[in-house]
């Protein structure tokens, strides 16, 4: 009986701290240039989203982990920014940033992109110059999604991938696995991991 207690308590705080970190995005992206959720469904322990439609800039990078390939593609992103684009003009980006990772039989693989929003104002940016760094854009789209508050390492960053991944597998929830989303909102440790949604 302890037991089942303490495993009800220790599900319902994590409940409320994943709550109180979504309300700590939501209110983050009503104040800055950052890709709000068209829709939230809170359910089980990690919740459904759409993103609408985005425009973003991304570069591959080779690395053996996210903490490695983020400098990396950040900076070829931000001179992309800073005039390193054929117009030489300096395009707005938005607050949050981020990188999709591979996975090949559930482990991670040393091949990561790394990617900016562009804010919605700009409707038709430039070309890169870098031919490593390209322009992409997506339609709306689903996503399953948990909301992190605070700072972790590259290890446990790992696990809570792997462990939404298995979270969904045993919902026996459709999604894709074969990539994963970390979208960082700034830089004390708000985060979201995210696998897409399939079957919309």
């Amino acid at each position: 009986m302890l037991r089942i207690f303490l495993t009800v308590s220790v599900l319902f705080w994590n409940q409320l701290a994943a709550q109180d970190a979504l309300d700590e995005v939501i209110e983050l992206c009503d104040q800055e240039d950052c890709l709000k959720a068209a829709v939230i469904i809170q359910d089980k322990n990690y919740d459904e989203a759409e993103l609408e439609y985005r425009q973003w800039v991304q570069t591959d990078v080779d690395a053996v982990d996210i903490k490695s390939a983020l400098p990396i593609g950040l900076d070829k992103l931000f001179s992309y920014a800073r005039c390193g684009n054929v117009a030489g003009t300096v395009i707005p980006l938005a607050a949050s940033w981020g990188v999709v990772g591979y996975l090949k039989n559930g482990k991670i693989q040393q091949r990561f992109s790394v990617f900016v929003l562009i804010v919605p104002e700009v409707i038709n940016p430039p070309e890169p110059t870098d031919p490593a760094v390209t322009l992409q854009t997506g339609p709306p789209v689903w996503f399953y999604v948990r909301v992190f508050d605070k700072k972790v390492d590259e290890q446990q960053t790992e696990e809570l991938v792997i462990q939404l991944l298995k979270d969904l597998e045993q919902d026996d929830q459709p999604f894709n696995s074969t990539f994963f989303d970390i979208t960082y909102l700034n830089t004390e440790g708000l985060m979201e991991i995210g696998f897409m949604k399939t079957g919309e």
